[in-house]
């Protein structure tokens, strides 16, 4: 949990960052500047602050906190990250009498990190229901106005499985991602020069945490217009993702984001060497599942396609893998035919590299 003095407590966010975030969204700025003034002190209200990176949220809140028109305001922001929490409520009375008063100044709470047990996916997430049977509580326990700050798929959720607790929202205030924001998590995830397979484990994590942010991003649904561009970001994302989880041997998830890659690439006659690769990075999924003769039929798909495009190197990867099936087949001699053929194309693939 933070408090007290917030911007001392978390990293600060560079002030000509804050002035683009907010220049570049001054209507909801403003508009979130007058309903934190307008509420009442000591009434309960909830409002939600949406934007889709945690960089952005802190600077919005840093900007709140600093603007003139806040400084007869006392700001208490509390992180509650643990993706495994139940009882929201529970917690935020743990730490309320922790809470030093400042006299002549309205009380306002912050709250991040409950996107984590929100959850992107799944029906009836606990602390969401959680909320609907406590949500008469908050205006007596609580008595004052709170602020979540979440990612729009999170408030999405809340309105979807708390519609009880979420009727007390007075005011969603919408932020868009600015285009260094993106530009950022794509150098970091997409375009990082260490593959996400090799990572720790709190850095892959960090990774697939900025993936699943670009991918609502790149997401139509969010108002976007989908340039072909913003598509093959899309693809790329989901490509990445399923190869995050795969290294988690989360074969399971890891399929679900191949499919939605490979669906999304199937009827883009520009998109061959994209779709190549989804469908081999499938076969090794589909191979760990056991499912063994899908994962050959997706391997040969690949394969043709990396032959007509030319592509040795992925088409010596599709050997390779075709290969090791049919090893762990006993199927020898197919096998080593396969190896064979490798061999040739790892002689080729040398030439081409001198």
């Amino acid at each position: 949990m933070l408090s007290n003095k917030p911007l001392d407590q978390f990293k600060e966010i560079p002030e000509i960052y804050r002035q683009r975030i907010v220049e570049l969204n001054q209507q909801s700025f403003d508009e979130l500047l007058t309903f934190v003034d307008i509420v009442p002190d000591d009434a309960f209200d909830l409002g939600f602050i949406q934007s889709n990176f945690a960089r952005d949220r802190d600077a919005i809140i840093q900007a709140l906190i600093s603007h003139p028109d806040c400084q007869e305001m006392q700001f208490e922001i509390w992180d509650f990250p643990d993706p495994n929490m139940r009882f929201l409520l529970d917690e935020i009375l743990k730490v309320l009498p922790t809470v030093k008063v400042q006299p002549d100044k309205k009380l306002v709470f912050m709250v991040r990190g409950v996107e984590n047990a929100i959850g992107m996916t799944g029906e009836y997430p606990p602390m969401l229901v959680d909320f609907n049977w406590v949500r008469d509580a908050y205006p007596v326990m609580v008595r004052h106005l709170m602020l979540f700050c979440l990612p729009d798929y999170a408030i999405t959720r809340v309105a979807n499985y708390a519609p009880d607790f979420w009727a007390w929202n007075s005011g969603t205030f919408v932020f868009k991602t600015p285009v260094n924001t993106r530009d950022d998590a794509i150098s970091q995830t997409l375009d990082a020069s260490k593959g996400i397979t090799n990572c720790e484990l709190p850095e892959k994590q960090e990774r697939i945490d900025l993936l699943k942010r670009l991918l609502i991003e790149y997401t139509p649904s969010n108002g976007r217009e989908q340039t072909q561009e913003d598509l093959k970001t899309r693809i790329r994302v989901l490509n990445d993702l399923a190869i995050a989880y795969r290294s988690r041997s989360e074969y399971k998830t890891a399929k679900y984001y191949l499919e939605q890659a490979l669906n999304l690439a199937k009827d883009d006659e520009n998109l061959g060497d994209v779709k190549a690769n989804i469908l081999h990075e499938l076969a090794i999924v589909e191979r760990n599942l056991g499912e063994i003769e899908k994962a050959i039929t997706l391997e040969q798909q690949a394969m043709e396609i990396f032959e007509r495009i030319g592509d040795i190197k992925m088409k010596a990867a599709t050997l390779h893998q075709l290969a090791g099936i049919y090893a762990d087949r006993g199927e020898v001699e197919q096998a080593i035919a396969f190896y064979q053929k490798l061999a040739i194309f790892k002689g080729k693939l040398l030439l081409c590299t001198n």
